[in-house]
């Protein structure tokens, strides 16, 4: 009889021991969130992982997916679903919420990406207009072209998030002769910027700081996403009520359907994009693999990836 009970206690043991280790795994489904078709953050995020078809079709996306409109919607979406998948921009991760994902076994970092060991990067690049109605409006959006490459211009670039891989070695002070309009009163000047979403807060700041040393002109800064950069300095907006001075995208311009001259575009410094999970997800990281699974739809429960 002892050995019967001992031998349905151990089998009880075993049964007890399955279970909660199948009651420990994460069989919830994937949320997936992603940009819309006209984000620079998409474009990049999709390239990176190997499934470029993907950037620019919503059809090649898990029917789970969710389009969001911007990096801000992003964050709070993810942020409110404990079981949702996103990317963001690295320099929104610090206050997002968020966690930032290890990708092919590389922290998020800006010495990793200024070491090149982490790939998932990109850059934050700008446009002009070729021709301005106010010569006013146009010398400002040049002084501020110049004071984003000056020492000072540098440090609120990476204060807020953005990564310079060539530090300016001038301050303010020592181009500013350059731009007379620094030294009017340009307080009845409006600028009007537009762009990635992604780049939002580094170019707010910038421009914040930048007016108080440009006369105190006014700006009106609309975030729209990076499909509207050239579109609305250059192309089919740049003449409505939606045009901008200046502009931003968070990916390359397209030398075939964005046709700018060199001159009316560079780079203002780089970013990384990272996938992101709720902080409650015990996931901490990936690689380039399973991302692709999990945005076509093959890997749809997180259970697969443990």
């Amino acid at each position: 009889m002892n050995k019967i009970v001992k031998s349905l206690f151990a089998t009880m043991l075993s049964a007890i021991a399955v279970v909660s280790m199948a009651s420990c795994k994460n069989d919830a489904e994937i949320k997936v969130y992603t940009r819309d078709t006209s984000s620079g953050s998409r474009e990049g995020f999709f390239e990176g992982i190997g499934y470029g078809e993907a950037k620019k079709d919503d059809t090649k996306l898990a029917k789970s997916a969710v389009p969001v409109s911007g990096n801000d919607t992003m964050m709070s979406s993810v942020k409110n679903d404990k079981y949702g998948i996103g990317y963001i921009s690295l320099s929104s991760l610090a206050d997002s919420g968020l966690k930032g994902l290890v990708f092919e076994g590389v922290e998020p970092t800006e010495a990793n990406v200024i070491n090149k060991s982490y790939k998932l990067t990109r850059n934050f690049n700008y446009c002009l207009r070729e021709t301005y109605t106010d010569t006013n409006v146009e010398n400002i959006v040049n002084a501020f072209v110049a004071y984003m490459d000056t020492v000072e211009g540098n440090a609120t670039i990476k204060t807020h998030g953005g990564i310079i891989e060539n530090a300016a070695t001038k301050s303010w002070n020592d181009v500013k002769e350059n731009y007379k309009v620094a030294q009017n009163d340009n307080s009845n000047v409006t600028i009007r910027v537009g762009g990635s979403t992604s780049v939002k807060g580094i170019v707010g700041a910038l421009l914040t700081e930048f007016s108080g040393k440009c006369g105190g002109f006014k700006f009106e800064h609309n975030a729209t996403g990076s499909g509207d950069a050239y579109k609305r300095t250059n192309g089919s907006d740049k003449d409505g009520a939606n045009a901008c001075d200046l502009a931003f995208a968070s990916r390359e311009f397209n030398n075939s359907t964005e046709p700018m001259a060199d001159a009316l575009k560079g780079k203002m410094c780089i970013d990384a994009i990272v996938a992101v999970v709720n902080k409650s997800n015990k996931l901490n990281s990936v690689t380039a693999a399973n991302l692709k699974d999990i945005y076509s739809g093959t890997i749809t429960k997180w259970s697969e990836l443990e």
